[in-house]
């Protein structure tokens, strides 16, 4: 714990946290968080976020007036049901994706089934080429991410 806790930028858990972030530094964040959210095709991430903070819900709930904005919702459990009723409370279900349960919280479980693969580097991709020009890799004729050599390139 800080010797002068008021001299920190940390806003701990208490019944005024709602006021305190209104105040500087705060207010210049949540206006920067909710400028990047409040746009179209904006998509946010929650990961363990309970949707517990009123001042943070508010930007969310006004991120999803935009039809094209998503919100995607991660988390071990819904302990309390806050995640259930604040879905059901925006009452716009086609923004929002809600992956709830151990099996989804596991993080190791999440990156190896659910989020997408890193994109294939140069390095990888002109490797994969010279194997496949030695014939060394069979070739991957339907792959998104090789040209044909005989289709013309854009």
């Amino acid at each position: 714990m800080p010797v002068e806790p008021f001299q920190t930028v940390m806003v701990y858990p208490n019944s005024a946290k709602d006021l305190e972030t209104s105040e500087y530094p705060y207010a210049e964040l949540f206006r920067d968080f909710s400028a990047s959210l409040c746009r179209p095709n904006s998509v946010l991430v929650t990961y363990g976020y309970g949707f517990g903070d009123d001042h943070i819900n508010r930007v969310i709930k006004d991120m999803l007036t935009i039809p094209s904005t998503h919100l995607v919702i991660i988390s071990y459990s819904d302990t309390g049901g806050r995640i259930s009723r604040f879905a059901s409370t925006v009452g716009r279900s086609a923004q929002i994706s809600l992956l709830i349960g151990s099996h989804f919280g596991d993080l190791a479980t999440l990156v190896a089934h659910y989020l997408p693969k890193p994109a294939i580097d140069l390095i990888s991709y002109r490797r994969a080429e010279i194997l496949k020009n030695r014939g060394q890799l069979p070739p991957q004729e339907n792959s998104p991410h090789v040209a044909n050599e005989s289709e013309p390139s854009s």
